[in-house]
């Protein structure tokens, strides 16, 4: 079995970590792996599939919609 990415989150320190330890007891329990490497931990916010996530909630990444953004205004009609 193949999972790309797993999100942990919580509203405090503490409760990060409790969760944290749930899940990981849980990937352990289906034998499944963790790399190490790729692991990142007690993030503020992070971008993920073209959003930011941060305790203010989400929103679209700057990234994502800077063509929108810097598109230029029409000069005519047409």
């Amino acid at each position: 079995m193949f999972i790309d990415d797993v999100i942990v989150f919580g509203r405090t320190i503490e409760e990060h970590v409790s969760r944290l330890e749930h899940v990981v007891r849980r990937i352990e329990k289906a034998n499944l792996q963790i790399q190490p490497g790729k692991c990142v931990f007690a993030q503020p916010q992070f971008e993920y599939l073209g959003y930011i996530v941060s305790p203010d909630g989400i929103k679209s990444s700057p990234e994502k919609i800077r063509t929108v953004k810097d598109y230029p205004v029409p000069k005519t009609v047409k």
